[in-house]
């Protein structure tokens, strides 16, 4: 079995700040999930991908960048919302597809169900401020600074 140094320092302290790489990653996630939210009810040129569910995406890698920080309770609370939001993709889709045959081939057209749709959005909105504030609370945004009498110096 090898034998580890374990006296001094050595190797026992990290030299490295991974704050710099974890604000741009945070900066990343944003910028993607405000891009998608301009138009949801599309899909992505590159990806294909309905906008929506990319921006469920970009909710839940928030919540991986800042799930190490949260208390027990409000880790339940956004997996709990997480799962019904997966759940009703598959059971409730927002999008059904109707495929006809052509003599070109078969033609796709895509029938959104509002309710569905709805339905969902409501659910990716709640998780989404609840990230973002308890992503807040525990540091992970921009500090909210105050002056020494209480009021916020960044209005």
């Amino acid at each position: 079995m090898p034998q580890f140094d374990t006296k001094g320092d050595d190797g026992l302290v990290s030299e490295w700040n991974e704050a710099p790489l974890f604000m741009r990653r945070l900066h990343d996630i944003q910028t993607e999930l405000n891009r998608v939210k301009m138009d949801l009810l599309s899909k992505h040129t590159i990806t294909g991908q309905w906008n929506y569910s990319i921006w469920f995406n970009c909710v839940c890698a928030l919540y991986s960048e800042g799930e190490s920080k949260y208390k027990k309770v409000e880790k339940t609370e956004i997996s709990q919302i997480k799962t019904v939001i997966e759940q009703l993709f598959h059971t409730c889709p927002p999008h059904s597809i109707k495929a006809r045959a052509t003599y070109a081939g078969t033609e796709r057209k895509y029938i959104l169900n509002e309710k569905n749709w709805l339905k969902i959005k409501e659910l990716i909105e709640l998780m989404e401020s609840k990230v973002k504030y308890f992503n807040d609370i525990h540091g992970l945004t921009t500090k909210n600074q105050e002056s020494r009498d209480g009021r916020s110096i960044l209005r």
